[in-house]
């Protein structure tokens, strides 16, 4: 392969980047003499997407599941854009944990299938998991390869009309999901639980990770989430989508919303939580970084929570940076700076993922 010297402002913080890609597509200080200039005026160590469901499509008339083609597809289509490490937070049955993440070159944290109730989820997207059996089909998906399990913590009754996730109803009693967390930390893994109503509250208490959602936290349930070193995904694109032309009250709903959750990201900031930048099954990552900008978030904060905060997060145990010599190349370079505009991101002038180079 090519040598490429990378000369460029590294991001999110600014500081100078010298190095490049060898012929073997590792990461080195010190680049060949003959490599060649890589495209590209700002780099960054591969961006992130920390909630997203590659095996579900989402297209205004409900979720509903893609065969394992499909999802191997929206993860090259990932890695086109720069995203070289994906949190999957749920497929219908374990799609996402048979998808060969090494094989397309991109960092992929499965959680396998939803753990929801009975009537606690969309009936298309998962198997019903009853509460005597939650610790066992939790472990079945650590023993698969999952490194998260997803919780579906609350849920709106949907079975009898109700759609809307602020009158979502808690599905396990709190008993259960102690028992989970503590079933889980004990193999090593870690719970992400989707909660849209104040039993986020309790949830941090039980000792969930990561919040999905949230967007009824609380200060308090931040403070304690944060002394755990816990994380928060607001998923602004899904929680924020537009309203729809058959709800009229949606849209005041959503302005209630919004105002919540900037006070509750600047609470964020202030208790030092991870925030961390998902798509859900709706959008896109530089709608989410421009949302966590409108909604207060610094453009430096935005764009890690993004890349690097996200990726020192997620990959609790790697701790050799994200460009260390030796290491195959994860890099996405832009001529201009996303910080300054967010949709910047859809332009990269190049990409690494796994050593390769894609653009």
């Amino acid at each position: 392969m090519k040598p490429w010297r990378v000369t460029a402002v590294g991001l999110p913080d600014g500081d100078p980047v010298e190095g490049g890609v060898d012929r073997h597509g590792r990461w080195t200080d010190v680049p060949p003499p003959e490599a060649e200039p890589l495209p590209g005026r700002f780099v960054l160590a591969g961006l992130v997407d920390a909630h997203c469901h590659l095996s579900i499509a989402d297209d205004g008339a409900g979720p509903r599941p893609l065969p394992l083609p499909q999802a191997q597809r929206n993860l090259r289509t990932a890695l086109q854009a720069g995203i070289t490490l994906v949190r999957d937070m749920g497929s219908p049955g374990p799609v996402t944990l048979r998808m060969p993440a090494a094989d397309e070159g991109a960092g992929l944290l499965a959680a396998g299938r939803f753990l929801a109730p009975p009537g606690g989820y969309f009936p298309a997207l998962y198997e019903p998991v009853t509460a005597d059996d939650l610790v066992q089909a939790a472990r079945a998906q650590i023993a698969a390869g999952a490194r998260w399990v997803k919780l579906i913590a609350d849920f709106p009754a949907i079975e009898q009309g109700v759609t809307r996730p602020d009158l979502a109803v808690p599905t396990y009693p709190i008993e259960d999901v102690r028992r989970l967390v503590e079933a889980v930390h004990a193999e090593g893994a870690r719970v992400a639980a989707h909660t849209t109503t104040a039993w986020a509250a309790d949830l941090v208490a039980a000792g969930v990770d990561s919040i999905e959602h949230g967007d009824a936290l609380t200060g308090d349930a931040l403070r304690a989430l944060a002394a755990r070193g816990g994380a928060w995904t607001p998923t602004l694109c899904a929680v924020l989508a537009p309203a729809p032309a058959d709800d009229p009250g949606r849209g005041r709903r959503l302005a209630q919303r919004r105002e919540r959750l900037a006070h509750l990201l600047d609470e964020a900031v202030r208790h030092r939580v991870a925030v961390l930048a998902g798509t859900d099954a709706v959008g896109n990552l530089p709608r989410e970084v421009r949302l966590l900008t409108e909604l207060g978030l610094p453009p430096r904060s935005a764009l890690a929570a993004a890349s690097s905060d996200a990726r020192r997060y997620l990959l609790i145990d790697d701790t050799t940076g994200d460009f260390a010599p030796g290491r195959p190349a994860n890099l996405v370079t832009y001529d201009d700076d996303p910080r300054d505009d967010p949709e910047v991101l859809r332009r990269p002038a190049a990409t690494f993922a796994a050593g390769r180079r894609l653009r």
